[in-house]
């Protein structure tokens, strides 16, 4: 989990943000498409009351900024 960010448009969009609702679900979601929908000034926490979740219907979504994974087989430090 990524705390220092907060809008869409930080850190270049190089992060993935997860959607989690209360049933369970959850999702991972690239902010340059979210941004897209609601503009890339628009902050995380005012991001959540807008997401409905795809199985329950229900609009009480935890949005948190997430780091992407590694690709496989690239080594940490390859020196």
């Amino acid at each position: 989990m990524l705390a220092h960010i907060k809008k869409l448009d930080d850190c270049f969009g190089q992060f993935l943000v997860r959607v989690g609702c209360v049933c369970g679900a959850s999702r991972h979601i690239e902010p340059e498409a979210l941004a897209r929908l609601v503009g890339g000034s628009t902050t995380l926490k005012g991001l959540a009351p807008r997401l409905r979740c795809s199985q329950c219907g229900k609009k009480a979504a935890e949005v948190v900024a997430v780091a992407r994974p590694r690709p496989r087989g690239v080594p940490k430090n390859p020196h």
